[in-house]
């Protein structure tokens, strides 16, 4: 089942969504994928505790802000 709503988003987002050629399908896939994020960090809490990220070093976000190419600081 499906359901119609009616979004708004930044010029860019709009622009890359509607490249897709299906923006309903594109923007889906991004709340899935941010879904499945939430769900893979609530499952390390479980595993290592409330304050596993604790451990993670300056030199491990550097890493990580290369590997995924962000512009923003991870965790």
């Amino acid at each position: 089942m499906t359901k119609r709503i009616t979004i708004s988003l930044p010029d860019d987002l709009a622009d890359e969504a509607q490249e897709s050629g299906n923006a309903s399908g594109y923007i889906a896939e991004a709340l899935r994928e941010q879904r499945r994020i939430k769900d893979g960090m609530a499952a390390l809490e479980q595993l290592w505790g409330p304050d596993w990220q604790e451990g993670i070093t300056d030199a491990d976000r550097e890493r990580a802000n290369r590997l995924f190419g962000s512009s923003r600081d991870v965790a």
